[in-house]
C-alpha cells in the first residue's frame, strides 16, 4: 500500500469514500491477523527516534604511531572517519611509539605523549588543534615539545590549563601550561616534580586541586596539590599511599570523592579503592581496600553520574562492571562483558551514553550504558585498527 501526499485538499464522492473506508478496514484487519505472511501480529510499535546532537562530538584513537580521527554518532555511538582519517604522531622513526593521549575538555586541543628511551633523550609531546566543525587535527607550530624520559602517561586538568606527563624512566612528572589561543605547551618552573619508581600514569582531580601518579615499580601512588595559577605540583604529606602490585593508573570519579587503581600484575587481580579527603586530597584506603576484577586489570573508567565503574581486563578480554556505593565508594560486581583482543584502556564518553575500549589486538569495542549500569549491544568500530588509547571530546 502506498501513500500519496496531495498538494491541495481533495474532495471525494460518497461512493469513493465508502471504498476507501472499506480498504482501510481491510488493511487494519490484515495487520491484526498477520494475513499474507507479511507482518507479525506481535510487531511492537516504533519507539521514539533519537534526535542527533547539534553539538559535534569527536573521538580519537591512538595506534602508537598515528591518531585516527572520527565523528561520533550521538544516537548509536558508532564512529565515522574524518577526511583525512589519520594524522601521524611524533617523528617518523621506528624508535618512536606512543601509548596515551588526552583531549582538551573544552574541545580545542589534543596531546600525545611520544615515548623514547632515555638513552636517546628525545621524548616529546605532539600538540594538535581541533577543527570545531570537522574534528580534524592540525599540528601546532612547533608540532612538539620536549618532555621527560619515556612518558607513558599523560593528563590534562579539567579546565584545560595544564598538561602533565608521567615519565617512567626518570621517575618524574613533567608539568606544562597551555596557551589557550594556540594550544602550545610551555614547561613550568621548575619543569618536573619527583614521583615514585616508574610512574606509568598521571591523573588530575575533577576539582583541579590535586594530582596523582601511579608508580608501577614501588606499588604506590604519589599525591600532589596543584598550584591553580602556575600548574606546579607539590607533594602532599604523606607523599604516597600504597597500592596492590603494579598499579597502572589512578581514576577519580567525577564527584571527586573516590579513587580507583587497577593493579595489573597483582596475583589476585585487584582494583584498589580509596576515599579522597576533600580538603587535602589525600587518599585513604577503603574497607575493604581492594576488590577483585578480571585477569590483569589495566584501566578504570567511571560514568558521569559516579554510579558505575568499568575495568578492562587485559589477559581475559573482558570488561568488569561495577556499581559504586554512594556512601563508601566501594565497588560491587555487576558481571563482565567480552571485548576485543587485549583490552588496554577504557573511556566513558562525556554524555554518559557510551563506553569505548582500546584493544591492543583488535579494533575498538564500544557499548551502550543501561540504566542499571550494565553494558549492552557491544559493537566494533570497524573503521578503527588496534589501539592503545581513546580520547573523546565535545566542542563547545
Amino acid at each position: 500500500m502506498t501513500s500519496a501526499h496531495a498538494s491541495s485538499p481533495q474532495v471525494f464522492g460518497s461512493s469513493t469514500m465508502s471504498i476507501l473506508l472499506a480498504l482501510t478496514a481491510t488493511v487494519a484487519a490484515c495487520f491484526t491477523a498477520a494475513c499474507g505472511g507479511g507482518m507479525s501480529a506481535s510487531m511492537p510499535a516504533p519507539g521514539p527516534s533519537c534526535v542527533p546532537s547539534s553539538t559535534p562530538e569527536f573521538a580519537y584513537v591512538l595506534t602508537g604511531y598515528a591518531v585516527s580521527m572520527f565523528t561520533i554518532d550521538s544516537c548509536t555511538g558508532d564512529l565515522t572517519p574524518t577526511m583525512p582519517a589519520t594524522i601521524p604522531t611524533g617523528m617518523p622513526q621506528p624508535a618512536i611509539d606512543a601509548e596515551q593521549m588526552v583531549a582538551d575538555p573544552i574541545g580545542r586541543f589534543v596531546y600525545v605523549a611520544n615515548m623514547i628511551s632515555n638513552a636517546v633523550d628525545a621524548a616529546t609531546i605532539s600538540m594538535y588543534t581541533i577543527n570545531p566543525s570537522t574534528g580534524v587535527l592540525t599540528p601546532t607550530t612547533p608540532a612538539t615539545v620536549p618532555t621527560g624520559f619515556l612518558p607513558q602517561g599523560i593528563a590534562i586538568d579539567p579546565f584545560g590549563k595544564f598538561v602533565y606527563t608521567a615519565n617512567s624512566d626518570d621517575n618524574t612528572v613533567s608539568m606544562f601550561t597551555i596557551n589557550s589561543a594556540t594550544g602550545i605547551l610551555t614547561p613550568t618552573v621548575p619543569p618536573v616534580v619527583p614521583a615514585g619508581w616508574s610512574p606509568l600514569s598521571v591523573t588530575v582531580h575533577p576539582s583541579g586541586k590535586f594530582a596523582y601518579a601511579a608508580n608501577q615499580d614501588d606499588d604506590t601512588v604519589s599525591m600532589y596539590t596543584v598550584n591553580s595559577l602556575t600548574g606546579v605540583l607539590t607533594p602532599m604529606t604523606p607523599a604516597t599511599v600504597s597500592t596492590g602490585a603494579s598499579p597502572f593508573g589512578v581514576t577519580v570519579d567525577p564527584s571527586g570523592r573516590f579513587a580507583y587503581v587497577p593493579n595489573a600484575y597483582d596475583p589476585n587481580n585487584t582494583v584498589s579503592q580509596y576515599t579522597i579527603d576533600s580538603a587535602t586530597g589525600v587518599l585513604t584506603p577503603n574497607m575493604p581496600s581492594e576488590v577483585n576484577a578480571g585477569i590483569q586489570p589495566t584501566s578504570v573508567a567511571v560514568d558521569p553520574s559516579s554510579r558505575f565503574a568499568y575495568v578492562t581486563n587485559r589477559a581475559d578480554d573482558t570488561v568488569s562492571m561495577f556499581t559504586i556505593n554512594p556512601s563508601t565508594g566501594n565497588l560491587t560486581s555487576n558481571g563482565t562483558v567480552p571485548t576485543g583482543g587485549e583490552p588496554f584502556r577504557i573511556l566513558v564518553d562525556p554524555s554518559g551514553k557510551f563506553v569505548y575500549v582500546a584493544n591492543e589486538a583488535s579494533p575498538v569495542s564500544f557499548y551502550t550504558i543501561n540504566s542499571d549500569g550494565a553494558l549492552t549491544a557491544p559493537g566494533v568500530a570497524e573503521a578503527t585498527t588496534t589501539a592503545l588509547s581513546v580520547a573523546v571530546t565535545v566542542t563547545k
